[in-house]
């Protein structure tokens, strides 16, 4: 079992403990997402940004390689009732979509977790028709309670590629191909910044 599928069943604990960020994020992602639009959401977790925008978007693929956490996210649509949303097992790296297929792409807290960021960065430019979103966690040279969350999850077996602050985190979009993206800044425990890119 890897870390994902150990850790879904405490996962969302995570964001209660970031909780007021956490929710930030969620309305913002939710505001950005045009009406009636197609959204994927890549290495979605438990779905809680797809769920998020289910009842505004015509329809939503929330996609992860965890099972474990996948079915954590059936769980919760079929809670809610959300019959628009469809849960798949797709890799970052392979989403199995044409071309400029979705409207909204989002792809929260996962590129600086890749060894190949380039890679699916690549991947959530090709399907999307419009905006790629990406929320990411500033973890560099964190402090207070924040940082006791880290380190507790490092010990779980979180093992990030990349730490990023405001300025890293902008440094490097550019390097795998985001340009000109425009981002908004999040304060909590764990800040957040999201970036927005636009498909022209």
């Amino acid at each position: 079992m890897d870390f994902w599928d150990f850790c879904a069943p405490f996962y969302d604990l995570g964001a209660k403990a970031n909780k007021r960020a956490y929710r930030e994020m969620l309305h913002i992602v939710r505001e950005l997402v045009p009406p009636d639009a197609s959204v994927l959401e890549a290495a979605a977790g438990t779905g809680a940004i797809s769920l998020a925008v289910a009842d505004k978007a015509s329809h939503v693929l929330c996609t992860d390689l965890s099972d474990n956490m996948l079915k954590k996210a059936q769980k919760k649509a079929a809670k809610r009732k959300a019959s628009n949303v469809i849960i798949a097992n797709r890799s970052i790296y392979d989403l199995g979509q044409p071309d400029s297929s979705y409207d909204v792409v989002v792809a929260a807290q996962v590129l600086n977790l890749l060894d190949e960021p380039e890679k699916a960065a690549a991947e959530l430019r090709r399907i999307a028709k419009s905006l790629v979103i990406l929320p990411t966690p500033y973890i560099k040279n964190l402090r207070g309670p924040g940082r006791i969350n880290i380190r507790i999850f490092k010990l779980l077996g979180f093992s990030p590629k990349f730490e990023f602050d405001r300025e890293l985190f902008a440094r490097f979009l550019p390097s795998v191909g985001f340009n000109d993206c425009k981002f908004i800044q999040i304060q909590g425990k764990v800040p957040l910044g999201i970036a927005i890119w636009t498909k022209t």
